[in-house]
């Protein structure tokens, strides 16, 4: 059965499971993302009747499954951990102690299924029966260290790098499961095999250190809480692990870069909070957010492109807190693609990643001509001063449920981020609204499936998490809706404590949304700056 992933990807359901996933990933053509699950296949774009012909011929099991390296060899990876996680303890109970898990762990041979969550992340099958009912924490961590071994799920994998995460921790390693300077970047492939070996100590897995960045025109002096390189994102690494990143309010970054005379996607810079820079050559900016711009220590009027001369310093902020500003040069700032994307991921670390003091970026040449005003359309939607976010219900839950389970409003938890926007209810609230997890029957997990950012979690602690750009490209916690792709930029206004609602919407209406915000986006910029004479 199709179902909906927002108002431009599907599931498509394999009895297969991940082998019948890989295998119908290799005939979908024209897709944005192909992701293989545990029972699905997620894709972003490509052609409906296609896809809903490929699945059926999957029902009927006409499509054979087949290995997933091309080569045909399977490799098998002996990784070394130390079990000392702080989630032994949950697992004395349920009467497996350290040394159990050692054995248990030890005497299993594990199968790569399929890549998501992050970079080189392997959701790894063959667990014993002991380890494998293992449920998802009822509330994801906030942070996981890098080189955690977690299970949750009927799966083992390990963290590539610090993020959050609803896993139970065992233990760490200092294998290294992603390279995104050296292809095929993820260390395990579909196919491959996994032995882990207990032993007494490892190194920590470190981040590789990145060199300051040596450009010539605009020098980072103060990042302030978070500066990041975004343009819209990244599609086609999926499979892999990576993130779709992007701006967190793709639609400021597009409206700032067409007042500048950009492409609605080239690369500007995201902030989060007060930062500062200094010019190193004359430059035209515009800043979109609720926060001031000034330039020689001159505050520039809101909605204005404004000139920087060579040398001067360019002062963003305060901005509001957890909400996002976007800055745009005219010309793009320019910075190592990775993935076909100039995107920063604030998570696993792609390159730039978060700018630091001293860094100093390249901008590309400057168009003939630039906008000399915009305006930028207002966030708030709902009563009360509440921001309206409209989704399309699925993929786990059909609408009824889906609309019981988001009724009411809801405040933002100040832990969120660009991962995720971590919702709760209010105080006054919460004895007059059944929590999310009692609507929908009190699960809150699912066998493992794409999940694209403004997928609406609801982990079975009962509070919604809206995924984020920085959010893994595979989940398993129950999605209630998909916020359509028109109302994704408003994650990039809020701030905690700041009410949210939802309003559930069909795909026509999903596909409206998306033409009226191109016509707002292209009605918001006027004159043109530099005046041009006959």
């Amino acid at each position: 059965m199709t179902r909906e992933l927002g108002d431009e990807g599907v599931l498509l359901d394999l009895p297969g499971g991940y082998r019948a996933a890989h295998e119908l990933a290799r005939r979908v053509a024209g897709a944005r993302e192909v992701v293989p699950g545990a029972a699905t296949l997620g894709v972003i774009g490509g052609d409906r009747g296609e896809l809903e012909e490929l699945e059926a011929a999957a029902l009927a099991g006409r499509l054979a499954a087949a290995p997933s390296r091309s080569s045909g060899t399977r490799v098998t990876h002996e990784i070394p951990v130390v079990l000392d996680g702080e989630d032994l303890p949950e697992l004395d109970r349920l009467g497996l102690g350290a040394g159990a898990v050692a054995r248990l762990l030890a005497g299993a041979e594990l199968e790569v299924a399929f890549l998501g969550f992050m970079p080189g992340f392997a959701y790894l099958a063959g667990l014993p029966p002991e380890l494998a009912r293992l449920s998802r924490r009822p509330v994801p961590r906030t942070a996981v260290p890098a080189g955690s071994l977690a299970l949750a799920g009927g799966y083992a994998g390990i963290y590539p790098s610090a993020s959050p995460g609803g896993w139970n921790l065992l233990g760490r390693t200092a294998f290294r499961a992603f390279d995104p300077d050296r292809p095929p970047y993820a260390t395990l492939s579909p196919g491959d095999r996994v032995r882990f070996l207990p032993v007494e100590d490892v190194p920590p897995l470190t981040q590789a250190r990145r060199a300051a960045l040596e450009g010539e025109h605009l020098e980072v002096v103060d990042p302030g809480p978070q500066l990041l390189v975004e343009d819209l994102g990244r599609q086609g690494a999926g499979h892999l692990g990576v993130p779709r990143a992007g701006a967190m309010n793709p639609c400021w970054l597009a409206v700032a870069n067409l007042a500048v005379g950009n492409a609605p996607d080239a690369p500007g810079l995201e902030l989060a909070g007060a930062a500062r820079l200094r010019t190193r050559r004359s430059l035209l900016l515009a800043l979109a957010g609720d926060a001031e711009l000034r330039v020689g220590g001159t505050t520039m009027p809101r909605g204005i492109v404004a000139a920087a001369g060579a040398g001067q310093m360019v002062e963003v902020g305060p901005v509001r807190r957890g909400a996002r500003a976007v800055l745009a040069v005219a010309g793009g700032v320019r910075a190592d693609r990775r993935f076909a994307s100039a995107a920063g991921d604030a998570v696993s670390g792609l390159p730039p990643g978060p700018l630091r003091a001293g860094d100093i970026l390249d901008v590309g040449a400057a168009p003939a001509r630039s906008r000399r005003s915009f305006e930028l359309p207002a966030a708030a939607g709902g009563g009360g001063g509440a921001v309206c976010l409209r989704a399309v219900a699925g993929p786990d839950l059909e609408p009824g449920r889906a609309a019981a389970s988001l009724e009411g409003l809801f405040e933002v938890d100040p832990r969120s981020d660009r991962t995720g926007i971590r919702l709760r209810r209010p105080a006054s609230a919460e004895q007059q609204t059944p929590r999310a997890a009692d609507a929908h029957g009190g699960g809150g997990e699912v066998p493992s499936h794409a999940v694209v950012p403004g997928c609406v979690q609801l982990p079975p602690g009962g509070n919604p998490v809206v995924l984020g750009p920085d959010c893994g490209p595979v989940g398993g916690y129950v999605v209630a809706a998909t916020v359509v792709s028109a109302d994704l930029w408003r994650l990039g206004t809020l701030e905690p404590g700041q009410l949210v609602g939802f309003e559930l919407v069909s795909l026509d209406e999903a596909a409206a949304a998306r033409r009226q915000l191109a016509r707002v986006v292209a009605a918001s910029v006027q004159g043109w700056y530099p005046t041009l004479t006959a």
